[in-house]
């Protein structure tokens, strides 16, 4: 199967939202190799919480359908799942899955511990997508990113500070290169190539 009929599959919504072109390119000559791939929002079904999947997921939806079909894609990778819902927890075949708030660096920092300080090859935060969360996420997980990793932020609403004022991206990734794509400027893509990141220059906002 391919990378939308996997994703269909499982119920997630990354086809209906557009993002499987993009995410074929970037990963199609990646779908073999060993990888850490750490998606963060695992897709809660709590009613009435940040990013419950609840009137979105297709089917038969349920927690894990995203990390179901990254796994399914990426056929030699372990597949990381963070998300603040405990209905998001689980583990499966090549799946594990913690309880984590990317937005705050003591719990980012306990999960990286229960996973020995972990570089991940690829990070996709689909968690909030309230902008300074966004941001936040981008702080705290960035320096846990492989040289030569991929960053994706999905849900980049249309007017969102970080499509309009791409420095606020880049006082955190310096002079990392990234770009917009997507109708709406929904998805933002980063790469991390610089042998040495230097994080000095972060601004506290």
């Amino acid at each position: 199967m391919d990378i939308s009929q996997i994703i269909n599959k499982y119920g997630s919504d990354k086809d209906r939202n557009g993002y499987v072109p993009l995410y074929h390119t970037l990963f199609d000559k990646m779908k073999k190799d060993p990888l850490n791939f750490l998606e963060i929002g695992i897709g809660t079904m709590i009613p009435d919480v940040c990013s419950s999947m609840v009137g979105y997921g297709i089917g038969d939806y349920k927690p894990g359908a995203s990390l179901r079909s990254w796994r399914d894609y990426f056929t030699n990778s372990n597949i990381y799942g963070f998300d603040i819902q405990p209905d998001t927890q689980f583990t499966e075949d090549r799946i594990r899955t913690f309880l984590c708030d990317s937005t705050n660096s003591s719990s980012v920092k306990e999960s990286i511990d229960k996973l020995n300080n972990i570089i991940f090859d690829v990070i996709i935060d689909e968690g909030s997508h309230y902008f300074a969360h966004q941001l936040r996420t981008l702080e705290n997980m960035f320096p846990h990113l492989k040289e030569n990793g991929i960053y994706v932020i999905e849900d980049i609403g249309e007017g969102s500070p970080l499509s309009c004022n791409p420095f606020l991206i880049q006082n955190i990734i310096g002079d990392n290169p990234f770009f917009f794509a997507g109708v709406k400027n929904n998805l933002c893509v980063i790469y991390k190539n610089k042998i040495k990141s230097d994080y000095s220059h972060i601004n506290n906002w």
